[in-house]
């Protein structure tokens, strides 16, 4: 018994011990020492910020993809202790960011006795845009430590809750510069090439998302099919560049090729993570057969005369020969700009025969449809022409526009693009520079301008480069650019042209605001092309739509003439469709004709009737102004070997207004103006059109004598259609004398358009009269100015008027009292009695009128 007693004894001593010793290393384990003394202590060393493509940012707005890469050293933990990046766990924790940034870590400690050091990157997180806190922890799998939890500060962060108020204002669109180049000069048929597209960055927000679409014209290709690239990132400042390789067809017409560039990106714009678009055609050179044709070059005579609103004037334009070549069966088009027509409907025009090196000039009559939308109005000409090649006769077509000086002023800059014209002619293979001239005609300043150079067919930019970036150009100044064009081998016409266009921004002063320019640059080139025989052309030699600008909502009548060019060839199975558009419908008729054949050199004339709607899309600035009708021309013709098809189309111009029917009556002005004394004045009004009015404001300007007025200038807003009501304003004189002022109205019409109307008012203002006396010390004087003289002047004629009536009543009454009291008596007893006398009038004694009457009796 004895020894079992102790044999449990031993065995609980023994349990004792194990519970003893077990028991501390259990609790270490629990609160995280390391029994080898190893003590973690993270700390972070730097971080780097960059965008999905690896390039560094300077600022990380709201929404915006960012990877992460953070240095962190741990002097606690040596190399040794780890047995390698996988042994590692971090894991991003709840912050200002979103996403798990899957990271990645990378162990760059060198020896195995340096303290562990390493960088964690955390991939696609992004930024909430409240505040700037990035946390994470970080432990190890094989080490019997806690995890180190810690967070850093990422300042590039643009915090959208607590940033300045200056911050407020909405950032540019980035500005951007879309070039291309081959690997060769020129084109020719069924040829591989590399095409390289370069995106410039010209501005500092970063673009992201960017998606580039290319389209091709129809004589190229690209080889791979694929039409559509990501290029993720384009950070500020920078340029992206990819290579496409394309092929040329069979079939190369003898005409500039291209290749279209659209872009689509996302960017911070201040506020919010935007969509923006950006676009380019790249041109591409073919080569082509010589030719010999006649060089018209078109121009407009400068005058000092300037177009104002709702005015007219002439213009001329001045066609010159540049050549030894004869041209013949010259006919002129002309195409205005928005906001002018032509008062008699007329925009074609025939010019006589023009022997080489002679000029031929023409005038028109222009007016402006209403307010000028802008200092700088075009009309676009287009001359075509034939002459003789050997044993054919060719048709050629040259281009031109006339820039017409206006009198209205415009917040924005006005930029007019014009080139250093020259008559040296460009051979085949020659360089030569082109300077372009860049004038701001206004007086704000344009910024961030990015230029594009569109050449023709037959000339290109020998160094690839066709897009340039103008800082600024202030009001009144001119900036030039030169460029080196080249001609290829065979021009294909001896007119070639630089289109021009500029984009460009501007403090309107209410933001920044974009604006756009375009011109063209003539280039005159050596051509020897020889072509088939003539082809006849259709087309509108006349029209006319009665001579004024249309009414929106109201019917005319277009009168066109169509006049078959050619003098010795006939077409045959016309077809003429009209396209209105939105603008125009044809009424009570199909909009498609036909006719059997048309002799050479013979006319006809088709009159239809037409309808101006009222049209007000999105996007629109002005509903009123020239809109276009569209004439399309389908026929046949023999050559005398083969029958051959031909289409041409045309567009016409024709103005269309709305009517401002809004309708201010004259000032009604108060009967009576005092020193000292508030008056008012009213005006009456009703908008009797179909549309509103906007930004209505009524002012009191150019006042004269003294006066004060509590609201000199009133903002009514917008007027709705039908609504009526009145203006008031007052004032009150400071002196006596005449006052004069303008009550000046200003609004926009229903066409967008601004209108003012002014109202010029004179009124005489007098001492206020002093309080009248009465002579009645009894009454106070405040009664006594209440009652108006006049009033007291008719009181006293009633009270006369009342007396005079009472006493001649009283003495009519006596009248009749004193002859009803005599007694007159027909019996002839009877004794005669006197009438009572009440005057003598004779001598004393009373009238015998006893006797008389006794007689008759």
């Amino acid at each position: 018994m004895k020894s079992t007693l102790q044999k449990l004894r031993y065995i609980m001593a023994m349990l004792l011990a194990i519970i003893l010793i077990v028991s501390p290393l259990r609790t270490a384990a629990a609160l995280g020492a390391d029994t080898t003394g190893i003590k973690s202590s993270l700390a972070i060393t730097g971080y780097k910020v960059t965008d999905t493509s690896g390039n560094i940012l300077s600022s990380v707005p709201s929404g915006y993809p960012i990877n992460l890469e953070i240095t962190v050293k741990n002097p606690g933990i040596k190399s040794s202790d780890i047995s390698g990046s996988a042994d590692i766990d971090v894991s991003k924790l709840v912050d200002s960011f979103s996403g798990s940034g899957n990271p990645e870590v990378t162990i760059t400690s060198q020896n195995d006795d340096d303290p562990l050091a390493m960088t964690i990157k955390f991939s696609d997180v992004k930024y909430s845009g409240s505040g700037k806190t990035f946390k994470f922890m970080v432990g190890y799998k094989s080490l019997s430590v806690d995890y180190d939890i810690t967070d850093l500060s990422i300042t590039e962060c643009v915090d959208q809750e607590n940033k300045p108020a200056d911050n407020d204002k909405v950032t540019p669109t980035p500005t951007l510069l879309i070039t291309g180049s081959l690997n060769r000069d020129t084109l020719k048929p069924d040829q591989l090439m590399d095409l390289t597209i370069n995106i410039e960055n010209l501005s500092d927000s970063s673009l992201q998302d960017a998606v580039v679409s290319l389209t091709p014209s129809e004589s190229i290709y690209l080889v791979a099919g694929k039409t559509t690239f990501f290029l993720d990132t384009i950070g500020g400042k920078q340029t992206r560049s990819f290579t496409v390789k394309i092929k040329t067809g069979s079939e190369l017409p003898p005409a500039s090729q291209s290749v279209g560039v659209d872009l689509k990106y996302n960017y911070d714009n201040g506020s919010a993570l935007v969509q923006s678009t950006a676009s380019e055609r790249i041109n591409l050179i073919s080569e082509i057969d010589e030719s010999s044709e006649p060089i018209l070059f078109i121009s407009g005579v400068q005058t000092d005369e300037v177009l104002k609103s709702n005015g007219e004037r002439d213009v001329t334009i001045k066609v010159t020969n540049m050549s030894d070549t004869m041209a013949s069966k010259i006919q002129v088009t002309l195409t205005p700009s928005g906001s002018i027509y032509f008062p008699n409907g007329k925009n074609s025009f025939f010019l006589p025969n023009m022997k080489g090196n002679s000029e031929e000039r023409l005038t028109v009559r222009i007016k402006a449809a209403g307010a000028l939308a802008s200092t700088l109005q075009s009309i676009d000409v287009e001359v075509k022409y034939s002459y003789t090649n050997g044993s054919s006769i060719v048709q050629e077509t040259a281009t031109g526009k006339i820039i017409i000086a206006t009198a209205d002023k415009s917040p924005a800059p006005v930029l007019f693009i014009s080139g250093s014209q020259t008559k040296d002619i460009l051979k085949g293979d020659e360089e030569k520079d082109v300077t372009l001239q860049i004038t701001n005609m206004g007086e704000t300043t344009a910024s961030d301008i990015t230029v594009s150079l569109n050449p023709s067919d037959s000339i290109y930019f020998p160094d690839g480069k066709s897009s340039f970036f103008l800082k600024s150009i202030k009001g009144y100044t001119e900036e030039s650019i030169t460029v080196k064009v080249k001609a290829a081998s065979e021009p294909s016409s001896s007119l070639q042209t630089i289109g021009v266009d500029a984009s460009y921004s501007y403090d309107s002063g209410g933001g920044i605001v974009p604006g756009t320019a375009s011109g063209k640059v003539v280039v005159v080139t050596e051509s020897h092309k020889e072509t088939d025989a003539s082809v006849p052309y259709l087309i509108v030699s006349n029209y006319s739509y009665g001579g004024a600008p249309v009414a929106a909502n109201t019917a005319f009548k277009l009168s066109m003439d169509f006049y078959n060019t050619s003098s010795n060839l006939s077409i045959e199975n016309i077809v003429v469709t009209l396209e209105t558009g939105e603008n125009f419908s044809v009424a009570s008729s199909s909009n498609t004709f036909y006719y059997e054949s048309l002799g050479a050199g013979q006319t006809l004339t088709q009159d239809l009737d037409l309808q101006a709607l009222l049209v007000a899309n999105s996007g629109q600035t002005s509903i009123s102004g020239a809109k276009t009708v569209e004439v399309s021309f389908k026929y046949e013709y023999n050559t005398g070997s083969k029958r051959a098809t031909n289409t041409m189309s045309e567009k016409l111009s024709i103005p269309i207004y709305l009517p401002d029917r809004f309708e201010l009556a004259q000032p009604q002005l108060p009967d009576f103006v005092a020193v000292g004394q508030e008056s008012v004045i009213t005006l009456s009004y009703v908008n009797k059109g179909k549309n509103p009015i906007s930004n209505v404001e009524a002012a009191i300007e150019d006042i004269t004598g003294e006066m004060e007025t509590p609201a000199k200038v009133q903002q009514l807003g917008n007027i709705e259609a039908g609504k009526s009501s009145t203006i008031g304003f007052a004032f009150m004189p400071l002196q006596p004398g005449e006052l004069s002022f303008t009550i000046r109205i200003t609004y926009e019409d229903a066409n967008l358009e601004p209108v003012i109307k002014e109202f010029p008012v004179l009124v005489s203002a007098f001492d206020a009269p002093p309080p009248m006396d009465m002579g009645m010390p009894e009454m106070a004087p405040e009664q006594e100015s209440k009652i108006p003289l006049p009033w007291l002047i008719g009181a006293a004629i009633v009270l006369l008027a009342g007396i005079g009536i009472a006493v001649m009543r009283i003495r009519k009454a006596r009248a009749q009292k004193k002859i009803s009291s005599i007694d007159f008596s027909w019996e002839e007893d009877a004794p005669a009695q006197d009438l009572p006398l009440t005057e003598d009038k004779t001598d004393g004694t009373a009238p015998g009128t006893d006797a008389p009457s006794k007689s008759e009796v």
